[in-house]
């Protein structure tokens, strides 16, 4: 079998270097992610009767709420891990009027459950969601 040479590397040096190069590649290439992803969801207040219908998008390593945009919360980074066949996510989301979220949740084939706690600027107490709901068909 014949090598071929690392243009401008000569030696281990340079194989070491492709190898990291690959292996990071692969890394990331096997991380879990919700790209692409977008979910019906109905958030109910604690305390509230009647949920408030919602869509979760997940694009390009970033979170939306679409009923959040008219509160002012544009898109926010997402950060995720998976267990035992499991997505958890979670979100930090600041509005540019509105205060802070904290969305916690999983995903799980294509069921949606969270919790969202909204930080108030006008409100001591935060507003606290529980969020389920099913992947919007592709």
């Amino acid at each position: 079998m014949n090598a071929t040479p690392i243009p401008g590397n000569h030696g281990w040096a340079g194989v070491c270097l492709a190898v990291s190069m690959a292996l990071s590649t692969m890394a990331v290439a096997g991380s879990p992610t919700l790209d692409g992803r977008a979910f019906e969801v109905e958030m109910l207040p604690e305390g509230a009767d009647q949920p408030v219908a919602n869509t979760l998008t997940f694009h390009n390593g970033t979170f939306l709420s679409a009923v959040c945009v008219d509160h002012d919360f544009p898109q926010a980074d997402y950060r995720v891990t998976e267990i035992d066949g499991k997505v958890r996510f979670e979100v930090h989301a600041d509005s540019y009027s509105k205060g802070h979220m904290i969305w916690e949740g999983t995903v799980e084939a294509d069921r949606l459950q969270a919790t969202a706690v909204w930080h108030r600027p006008d409100r001591e107490d935060p507003i606290r969601f529980s969020v389920q709901g099913e992947a919007r068909s592709r």
